[in-house]
C-alpha cells in the first residue's frame, strides 16, 4: 500500500521521479489548499449529489449550498491538511499506511460508501488541475 520500499512487489511504488513531481507539485497547491479543498467537494457534489447527505446537505442543489457552509470550507481544509500530513511521509510508508489504515477506519465508522473512493480520487485530480496548470511544470497535468 505505501510509498516506501515494501517486502511486497504486488504494492505500488513511486519512482524517485514521481516523487519528486509529487514534491514540486505541492509547493504549488500548498498556497491554495482552502481552494483546492472547496473546488474538490462541491465538485463532487455536482457531478455526485448522492455524496451531499454524508456531509450533512440535502440530495437537492435547491434546499442549501455548501459553498456558503463553513463546515464544508473546514473539512476541505482538513483534508488538504491530511494530504500534506501524508506528504511528509512519502518515504516511510509503515507512517504512510498507518495513517492511511486510520483513515479508513473512521470512515467505516462515518458509514462511507467505499464505492465513492475513485470518485473521490477523481474529483481531487480535477481540482488540482487549474493550479497546476499556471506552473511551469506541464507535465504534471
Amino acid at each position: 500500500m505505501g510509498c516506501g520500499s515494501s517486502s511486497s512487489d504486488s504494492e505500488p511504488k513511486l519512482s524517485i521521479e514521481q516523487k519528486q513531481v509529487i514534491a514540486d507539485s505541492w509547493k504549488y497547491l500548498y498556497v491554495d489548499l482552502e481552494r483546492i479543498g472547496m473546488l474538490l467537494f462541491m465538485g463532487m457534489f455536482d457531478t455526485h449529489p448522492e455524496t451531499r447527505p454524508f456531509f450533512g446537505f440535502s440530495e437537492s442543489a435547491d434546499s442549501d449550498d455548501p459553498k456558503t457552509s463553513q463546515r464544508l470550507r473546514e473539512h476541505g481544509l482538513r483534508f488538504m491538511s491530511l494530504v500534506k500530513k501524508l506528504l511528509t511521509y512519502i518515504d516511510d510508508s509503515e507512517k504512510f499506511d498507518t495513517m492511511l489504515l486510520d483513515l479508513g477506519r473512521r470512515h467505516i465508522n462515518y458509514k462511507a460508501d467505499i464505492n465513492l473512493v475513485d470518485v473521490f480520487g477523481e474529483q481531487f485530480i480535477v481540482s488540482i488541475r487549474p493550479t497546476l496548470k499556471h506552473t511551469d511544470r506541464k507535465s504534471v497535468v
